[in-house]
């Protein structure tokens, strides 16, 4: 299965997806060790809580190759809470 180029991540439905195929992306938290493809590691975020809202650098990944042992997978989703702005949240994905 191909990775999706993060130039073709759109939102679809309220959820991330891929432009070409239409599906939801899987993310993974990052582990920045790992990671051979990012070329400014001074981005990354790998202290920052998993479901951190805090902005500034990167933390996840859609290679799961980079990701973080132990990390967990999610769906972004959009999520507008009662009294606030929407923000992209997170869907956790349950693994077998």
């Amino acid at each position: 299965m191909a990775l999706p180029k993060y130039e073709n991540i759109i939102a679809k439905d309220n959820y991330l997806a891929d432009s070409e195929t239409g599906n939801k992306v899987v993310f993974y938290e990052c582990d920045p060790k790992k990671n051979c493809e990012c070329a400014d590691k001074g981005m990354c975020n790998p202290l920052s809580a998993e479901d951190s809202r805090g902005v500034g650098g990167c933390s996840k990944t859609v290679n799961p190759a980079f990701r973080k042992d132990g990390g967990r997978c999610w769906f972004a989703v959009l999520k507008t809470p009662e009294d606030g702005e929407p923000y992209w949240g997170r869907e956790y994905i349950e693994e077998a």
